[in-house]
């Protein structure tokens, strides 16, 4: 016989796939923390600088004196006309 034909007629259903539902949740739920803590530690390693800077001296260096700015032209005076 069938597993179907031993069952009542009148029974209720059978409950849902409860446990399933659970270790799926809980499969998930696994997956998100194992991807939030790769996410927050993958940059907690030491990375070696991209760039080395050496400096010869400390001492400071005087900064160039300021361009001087060249006197304004005087003005031409203007010529007067002459009585003809």
């Amino acid at each position: 016989m069938h597993a179907q034909d031993d069952r009542d007629q009148f029974a209720p259903p059978r409950p849902p796939a409860r446990l399933r539902a659970i270790a799926l949740a809980v499969l998930a739920h696994a997956i998100l923390i194992g991807a939030l803590t790769w996410g927050v530690n993958w940059k907690t390693s030491v990375d070696a600088p991209a760039v080395q800077a050496e400096l010869w001296s400390a001492v400071p260096q005087q900064a160039a004196p300021r361009a001087v700015e060249p006197p304004a032209p005087t003005p031409e005076p203007k010529p007067e006309p002459t009585p003809a």
